[in-house]
């Protein structure tokens, strides 16, 4: 007699192996259904508008990709509240950023106090209109202007515009007017009440750059650094005005550090706060050159 002997196979367990092969690939098949669910809820959250962040207060810690950390915020509202009343020239655009508007033209009015912004993003452009109209009073004058701006180079090609940058004369430091550069970095189609304009702060947090295929932020810092040589050479002479205060947001990343470096020059860096870094570029330096140094060596 055979004790294993039975007809019937229908009872056989499977063998741990095989347990654990299915038990592996029901896992794994859960898993990617999960991360399906979570991608489109995510992109589809991504793609609805921001206007609930949008208030007539601005300002405010930020918690949404790239804001402002409480600390960089206060370091760019001191920075404009010891220039206010003054020109200020901001090349991104968030509820945060509409707040240093805010403090600028509470400061004063008229020509010594003007605001403007640049952005890509429509979006942005049509809620901060919004909030600057219902914040404006009867006949009053606008607390900022928003310009809308198509910048041409993905971050991905950040490397070879800087190589393509440093052996074109038309890039260097620049001695007409910002709008005429043959330089390919130079945002040239920036309305003229941009480029013909005497800054006294800029700040760079804009656009995005966050991905490689996103729009980079290349053209933004040099045209900065262009518009701050520009009018701090204008301004030689004349104590204050020939000083330009230019801050860059996230230089945690490689491409916003590199290029702050290459046309804002370490030499000119006076204070850091997280991912924010603040220039205070001077009329002096070299006429051909932006910064003291030789270019910045990329490893």
């Amino acid at each position: 007699m055979h004790a294993t002997g039975g007809g019937g196979g229908g009872s056989r367990m499977l063998p741990p192996k095989q347990l654990l092969t299915i038990a592996i690939v029901i896992f794994s098949t859960l898993s990617f259904i999960k991360l399906l669910l979570i991608t489109s809820s995510s992109s589809g959250s991504s793609s609805s508008p921001r206007s609930p962040s949008w208030d007539a207060g601005g300002g405010g810690n930020g918690t949404g990709r790239g804001a402002l950390a409480a600390k960089e915020l206060a370091l760019l509202r001191s920075l404009v509240a010891a220039r206010a009343p003054c020109r200020l020239l901001v090349f991104g655009l968030s509820p945060q950023l509409l707040s240093l508007a805010r403090l600028n033209s509470a400061a004063g009015s008229g020509d010594a106090a003007a605001t403007a912004f640049v952005t890509d993003s429509a979006e942005d452009a049509d809620a901060a209109r919004r909030v600057l109209s219902s914040g404006r009073k009867a006949g009053g004058a606008a607390v900022a202007i928003v310009h809308r701006a198509r910048y041409r180079h993905a971050a991905s090609e950040a490397w070879p515009l800087l190589r393509r940058a440093r052996g074109s004369p038309a890039c260097r430091r620049p001695t007409g007017a910002v709008r005429k550069s043959g330089c390919p970095l130079a945002l040239t189609s920036l309305p003229r009440e941009v480029l013909d304009a005497r800054w006294d702060v800029m700040v760079v947090d804009g656009p995005s750059g966050a991905a490689p295929g996103e729009p980079g932020r290349m053209g933004a810092i040099y045209t900065a650094a262009a518009l701050a040589r520009a009018a701090a050479a204008a301004g030689e002479g004349g104590g204050e005005a020939a000083v330009v205060d230019v801050a860059v947001h996230d230089v945690d990343r490689t491409v916003e550090r590199w290029y702050a470096w290459e046309y804002l020059c370490e030499d000119n860096l006076v204070a850091a706060k997280g991912r924010l870094w603040h220039f205070r570029v001077g009329a002096g330096g070299p006429p051909d050159a932006f910064c003291d140094t030789g270019p910045v060596q990329i490893l």
